[in-house]
């Protein structure tokens, strides 16, 4: 229910973003699609002493549409949909916590897999050169909807998404090839917040102070076609 809420205003709101702008000259819109390439940053601090680790990264697809809303002759708004599938592998070594339903102790390998509605709010801004390929720049803020996230471990899959919070905070910077209609677009996403919803059980005195967090960042290569 709450993924559902969260899907309906994010979507409200992009599409009031492109109705209020809907007067203005030169809009365009567009789709694309491609591959993401996420890993995680795992951290845990307390009790004097601080551990982090990062996983290997783990190749997933990204779809969506966007529109290009000219500011001037230079800088445009760039409000986005995308489907992003995020996560990460890894190996036994990197499991520093045992009796955890998020990290799996028995050895071997383990595959996270989350699944986003993503929706970045970019600034775009179109280099001025004189070339048949147009280069830009992007940046700004991402919010992303929890789809679905599961752990595949040893060929077997759970679902993981009760533990995992329904929303997730970036910051997206990336770089594209206009060709035409056509473009290249490759970026990189850094996770902001803890995509973690788990109470930790300690069986430590009350008075230590722990820390625990999830952190997805990763790089997404796109191609597609702007109408």
């Amino acid at each position: 229910m709450k993924h559902s809420l969260s899907i309906t205003l994010t979507a409200l709101l992009f599409l009031s973003l492109g109705s209020s702008a809907a007067l203005t000259q030169d809009m365009r819109f567009g789709a694309k699609a491609g591959i993401s390439l996420f890993n995680t940053t795992t951290s845990f601090s307390g009790g004097g002493f601080s551990v982090e680790a990062t996983s290997d990264r783990r190749l997933g697809f990204a779809a969506g549409a966007y529109a290009i809303i000219p500011i001037n002759d230079r800088f445009s708004f760039q409000p986005e949909l995308m489907f992003v599938q995020k996560g990460g592998k890894m190996t036994d070594d990197d499991f520093f916590f045992e009796d955890d339903d998020f990290f799996e102790d028995e050895g071997g390998t383990s595959e996270l897999i989350f699944n986003y509605l993503d929706i970045p709010l970019l600034v775009r801004f179109d280099i001025p050169v004189e070339a048949s390929a147009a280069p830009y720049l992007t940046a700004g803020p991402v919010l992303g909807i929890l789809l679905s996230g599961r752990e595949k471990f040893n060929g077997e899959s759970t679902s993981i998404a009760d533990e995992l919070k329904s929303l997730n905070f970036g910051l997206s910077l990336g770089a594209g090839l206009a060709f035409n209609q056509f473009h290249v677009d490759l970026r990189y996403e850094i996770g902001l917040s803890n995509i973690l919803d788990m109470e930790m059980e300690d069986d430590i005195d009350d008075f230590m102070d722990f820390d625990f967090s999830v952190k997805t960042s990763g790089l997404l290569l796109t191609v597609g076609i702007a109408f």
